[in-house]
Order: structure tokens, then C-alpha cells, then sequence
């Protein structure tokens, strides 16, 4: 699909070469030789999305457990059996350079994953495994193919169930999904338009809670709007009051996505959904599809994808401008550097 501007275009070929971008990852060398309990996965932003998604979809499954780590200190439970993953995807992210050097310090066992930068210059002077996010340069959060295949193959390699083999089998439907989502007619347009004139608070079941941030996280930074996310049953236990009581709340759509694999909360997603409606509240469903969880996640982070991409362009936005994360790195570089 051709768009206005060379910038719309880009971020379009970005995000159509999620497939061919996983498929390339899932070949990567992880440099993984033993077993281990846990794995950390430390990243900042599209950097950290791909643990958040295997700290889900691997939650019920795997007997390795996989924590996506955004602080700046360790935890007291990291011991010998935790393999520390660094992603970057600029090699610049101070956050996650601070965190690497802490994970050195407390003897643990560390990879990075960067296409380049700091991250990976002190990688090879200190000697830890690297695994390059390879390809032309892109935008950080249009690596999300990349860290899901190479996240997912360290975790394999790392004593967790065969992600390689289940990524692999489940290609051509991802591909299929892409033809479908891509339509003029799809989902995507659709909620695109839908969303024209409302804040999108967008909610995931529990297992689609990463899922739910990512599509925040690309509206935020594709689209350039004010987003939010949330997950359900908890929303149950508290935001509902709001949507039922406040008088903004039209001003406002939830962009429910769903996951009919868990009986119990389908039907509270469902009572959630009615009450809504029964509120005016105007709501868009997602509703995933595929054969496991992981597959599931993943076909709500290609629609939530386009939903943002075409939302740029409904609003002619460019898409790859960064100029407000810039300047806040900036800010936040001077404060780092004044003496205490």
C-alpha cells in the first residue's frame, strides 16, 4: 500500500517486514551453552517489548521463568541460574547499559542483543556474547520481529520449551494474517476510523497484557497521540467506575483485545463489554486469532501495528519522527551529569 509521504512509506515497510524480520531472527547464533531457572530480559520501550511478551505467553508453560525487567537495580532473587539479556536495539539506551553493567557485577551470565551502538562496542571490549539485530536501520520499535526471534531462541536454548519449531510452523499463517490485516476493508482500517476524535485506552485480557502496552506504546510514538492501556478482569475492580460515572468518558474508546482461549474471563470480558455499551461508551474488539498464545499475541501486535500506521496517515503524521524522546534524553543526560 503507497501513502502520501516517503516517512508513511518507510514505517510501512517497516512494519510489512515483521514476518520476514522473525523469520531471519529465529536463525540467529544465541551463544547460549547451558541451562538455566531464570531469564531477564532488561530493555526500555520497543526494546522491552519482546520479554514482556515471553514473561506472558510463557507463563503457564515453561519451567524456566522469564521476567522483563525495566528497573535499575537487580532484584535479590538473581542467583548463578539467571542468564541477564541486555536489549537495546539503538545500543544507546542508558537505562539498559547501567543495567548490563550491574548484571556483570553480581557475577550473573549476560548477551546482548543490539544492532549496534554503546551497548555493543563495550559488549566486545568485555567479551559477552552478542546477538546483532542485522538489516538496514529502522526504527527501534520495528525491531519487534527481531527481538521476538531472538528472544525466543535464547530462551530455548536456555532450558524453555521450542519456540524456534513453533515460530517457524506458524510463518505462513503470520504471512496470511498480514494479507488480511493490510486490506482497505480489514480490521485495522476499521478501528483506525473508528478511533478518529477519541483517546484509545486500549485493554488486553491477562495473557495480552504486553500486547495491550505495545499498541499504546506504537499509538504514542506512530500515530503521536495520547494513549492508555489496562487489562482485564482488574479493570472490574476499579476504572470501571469511571467509565460508568464520568462525563468524558465518549471522549474516550477502549480497544478491547480478546483471547476466547480462557473460558472464564471470555465471559468477563463479555459482561465488561455490555456494561459499556450500556454506558454509551463506544468500544472496538480485537479479537485474536491462532493456533497457541504466542501466536494469538502476536497477531494482536500486527494489528495494533497497522492501526497505528494508518492512523498517521488519516491525520498525516509523520510516522518515524522521535524529536520529544529526543529531547528528553537530553533532559535527562544534563541531570545525570550535575554533581550530586
Amino acid at each position: 500500500m503507497l501513502f502520501d509521504t516517503d516517512s508513511l512509506n518507510t514505517m510501512s515497510r517497516e512494519i510489512s517486514g515483521f514476518v520476514d524480520d522473525l523469520a531471519e531472527a529465529l536463525e540467529s547464533e544465541t551463544h547460549v551453552r547451558r541451562r538455566y531457572k531464570h531469564v531477564m530480559v532488561c530493555g526500555m520501550g520497543a526494546s522491552a517489548i519482546g520479554g514482556a511478551i515471553f514473561a506472558d505467553s510463557m507463563y503457564y508453560s515453561s519451567k524456566v521463568s522469564v521476567d522483563s525487567c525495566k528497573t535499575m537495580a537487580l532484584p535479590e532473587w538473581v542467583d548463578k541460574d539467571t542468564l541477564f539479556v541486555a536489549c537495546s536495539y539503538s545500543g544507546e539506551t542508558y537505562e539498559t547499559i547501567f543495567m548490563y553493567k550491574l548484571a556483570l557485577d553480581a557475577g550473573l551470565d549476560v548477551i546482548t542483543v543490539t544492532h549496534g551502538g554503546k551497548l555493543r562496542k563495550l559488549s566486545e571490549e568485555i567479551g559477552t556474547p552478542i546477538v546483532p539485530i542485522k538489516g538496514k536501520d529502522m526504527q527501534p520499535r520495528s525491531a519487534i520481529g527481531w527481538f521476538i526471534g531472538i528472544l525466543g531462541a535464547i530462551i530455548e536454548d536456555a532450558g524453555g520449551p521450542g519456540i524456534r519449531h513453533q515460530l517457524r510452523m506458524m510463518l505462513p499463517r503470520l504471512r496470511g494474517y498480514q494479507r488480511e490485516i493490510e486490506s482497505e476493508d480489514g480490521i485495522a482500517w476499521r478501528i483506525a476510523k473508528d478511533l478518529e476524535g477519541h483517546v484509545p485506552v486500549v485493554y488486553g485480557a491477562p495473557d495480552m497484557e504486553a500486547i495491550a502496552v505495545r499498541m499504546k506504546n506504537q499509538l504514542n510514538e506512530n500515530s503521536k497521540i495520547i494513549a492508555f492501556s489496562g487489562v482485564v478482569p482488574e479493570f472490574n475492580h476499579n476504572e470501571v467506575v469511571g467509565w460508568y460515572d464520568d462525563p468524558y468518558r465518549t471522549k474516550f474508546m477502549p480497544v478491547v483485545i480478546c483471547d476466547d482461549r480462557l473460558v472464564e474471563i471470555s465471559k468477563i470480558l463479555k459482561a465488561t463489554l455490555d456494561l459499556l455499551e450500556s454506558r454509551d461508551v463506544p468500544v472496538s474488539v480485537i479479537d485474536t486469532k491462532g493456533e497457541s498464545l504466542l501466536e494469538r499475541m502476536i497477531y494482536g501486535i500486527m494489528v495494533g501495528d497497522h492501526i497505528s500506521l494508518y492512523i498517521a496517515a488519516l491525520h498525516g503524521i509523520d510516522p518515524c519522527n522521535v524529536d520529544p524522546i529526543t529531547d528528553i534524553k537530553s533532559r535527562i543526560r544534563k541531570e545525570l551529569n550535575k554533581p550530586d
